[in-house]
């Protein structure tokens, strides 16, 4: 009886030996499937330096896009690489994830197990109730016969939010009775959404850096730039690397009188520096409201003559984002951004744009003080026009590029007739009123490159770059024209104005440098010893000698 009950003690050991050796060499397996697992899902998330340097243009919408939309792709090679591991585990043919639609009140398969473009191995119509029930109650949900289960649902939440349902299924049953499943089901489905919430926190995280280090970027790019036409032309270049835009526009914008005009255009705008801006255009009401204007499709609206009051030759944008650049709740300007496409520039798309805005509005507005200081001091306060000074300046510079690229250039010098019985008879306001209207008729007949200048008292003097003494001649006499049929309103008085000019161009006419300011002079003095009211030029001289 001893020797029994010791071989029946011996063979309960052997057996409890061999259950835990098997248990030990189970959970050896599961381990090192788990490390297999980790390992392989650690291999394919990126590494911090795998997106290398991101530049500004990492904030445009269609390269957000792209990258995003290969993050996802990779993000749903993860899920399904665990749903696998489920699949094993359960002894399943297939795991999916159902997402949760609240929009539609639906569920539709989002990931799966298998490499198949869909589901295989899942009966929709005699499963799919099933499936939405367990979503409906939030129940562990199974088909099958006794403990033999055919489907198994667990609801996927993550906080109280409903991600959606966690299936396994198997035509033949699934490797885990129900009551193991009952279990298994709702951790399966509590890892699911645990994962997918990391998955999903990365993303946001990587667009943050993303978004982060092409601001960085962009800022870089502006600080080389720290005024005058090179940060202009850098804000509107990295504005357009950010935004996808056709073209950008800088407009500069003075509150007090509500006068802007355009500072800088890139080409694709066909616009030309400086242009006034109109008082009634599209850009001036957001500069004086100073807030963020975006009209997603612009088309019929958004004309030149309406966005800006200036005429250009290029076809219409799709879209257009106006951008008011502040500081210290004073509007300075604007930048405006236009694309050919309709929807091409959204709300969204401007937030990176109004950091950049913010970023330069202190050293746009040094540099616009500073420019207009200087244009003061080289402009005629009564006129508008530039002063000697200036005049000087331009003509040494334009005289030296002439000789470097063997351009003419033609001076016209202007003297108003009778200037002094204009103000022996009507008075000297009447005579300010005849030298403004008669500087606006000049300035509005030459070219944006051409000097116009009030060089003293009556006397207006024009230098005209790259323009040889039959087209000098040609200006000078259209702008006589105009003036003579232009009476001048001063009160209930109309005066006639008339005016004489004298042309001389380097090297056609005028042979020395030196010489070209007398010879337009002495040009001028015979126009008036003719009668007056006409335009008279140098002759042309043989050779050419600089001084």
């Amino acid at each position: 009886m001893l020797l029994v009950a010791t071989i029946a003690l011996a063979v309960v050991a052997l057996v409890a030996a061999g259950s835990a050796l098997r248990q030990s060499r189970r959970s050896r397996m599961e381990l090192r499937a788990a490390h297999a697992r980790l390992a392989r899902i650690d291999a394919d998330l990126p590494a911090p330096d795998d997106q290398g340097g991101v530049g500004a243009e990492a904030l445009r919408r269609d390269v957000r896009v792209s990258f995003e939309a290969r993050e996802m792709e990779h993000d749903q090679a993860l899920l399904a690489s665990l749903l696998a591991d489920f699949r094993d585990l359960a002894g399943a043919e297939e795991a999916i994830l159902w997402r949760w639609d609240a929009d539609r009140d639906s569920l539709s398969p989002a990931v799966w197990s298998g490499a198949t473009p869909r589901p295989a191995h899942f009966n929709l119509t005699e499963w799919g109730p099933l499936v939405q029930w367990s979503a409906e109650t939030s129940v562990v949900q199974t088909v099958g016969q006794e403990d033999l289960a055919y489907v198994a649902a667990a609801c996927v939440r993550h906080d109280e939010s409903l991600l959606g349902v966690l299936s396994l299924t198997h035509t033949g049953g699934l490797g885990l009775p129900r009551p193991a499943l009952k279990e298994w089901m709702p951790r399966l489905a509590d890892q699911l959404a645990t994962f997918h919430d990391l998955l999903d926190v990365r993303r946001r995280y990587g667009r943050h850096m993303r978004q982060s280090q092409a601001l960085l970027d962009a800022v870089q790019r502006l600080q080389g730039d720290r005024g005058g036409e090179g940060l202009a032309r850098a804000l509107c270049e990295t504005a357009l690397d950010v935004s996808g835009a056709r073209g950008a526009v800088l407009v500069r914008w003075d509150g007090e009188s509500e006068v802007g005009e355009v500072h800088f255009a890139t080409e694709g705008t066909g616009l030309r520096a400086p242009t006034p801006l109109d008082s009634s255009s599209v850009v001036a009401e957001v500069c004086r409201s100073g807030k963020l204007h975006v009209l997603e499709d612009s088309r019929g609206a958004a004309s030149a003559q309406a966005l800006y009051g200036a005429a250009r030759v290029i076809r219409e944008p799709g879209s257009v984002a106006i951008i008011p650049i502040a500081r210290e709740g004073r509007v300075l300007g604007a930048l405006v951004l236009e694309a050919d496409e309709v929807g091409a520039l959204t709300t969204e798309d401007t937030r990176p744009l109004t950091v950049l805005g913010a970023v330069v509005a202190s050293s746009l507005e040094i540099t616009w003080q500073f420019a207009e200081v200087d244009r003061r001091a080289r402009t005629d306060a009564l006129t508008g026009l530039w002063n000697r000074m200036h005049f000087g300046e331009q003509l040494t510079r334009t005289l030296a590029e002439a000789d470097r690229y063997n351009h003419p250039v033609s001076l016209v010098l202007m003297d108003i007739d009778h200037f002094k019985k204009v103000n022996d008879t009507w008075g000297h306001e009447a005579g300010d009123s005849v030298l403004k209207q008669v500087a606006r008729v000049l300035q509005d007949g030459v070219r944006t490159v051409d000097i116009c200048v009030r060089y003293g008292g009556e006397e207006i003097a024009m230098l005209l770059a790259q323009t040889d003494s039959v087209h000098a001649v040609e200006v000078a006499e259209r702008l006589r024209s105009r003036i003579a049929a232009t009476p001048v309103k001063h009160g209930a008085v109309e005066i006639k104005v008339t005016a004489s000019f004298g042309v001389a161009t380097y090297p056609e006419t005028v042979r020395v440098r030196d010489q070209l300011f007398p010879s337009a002079d002495k040009a001028l003095y015979i126009a008036k010893h003719d009668g007056r009211n006409c335009v008279r030029a140098k002759p042309a001289t043989k050779g050419r000698t600089a001084s």
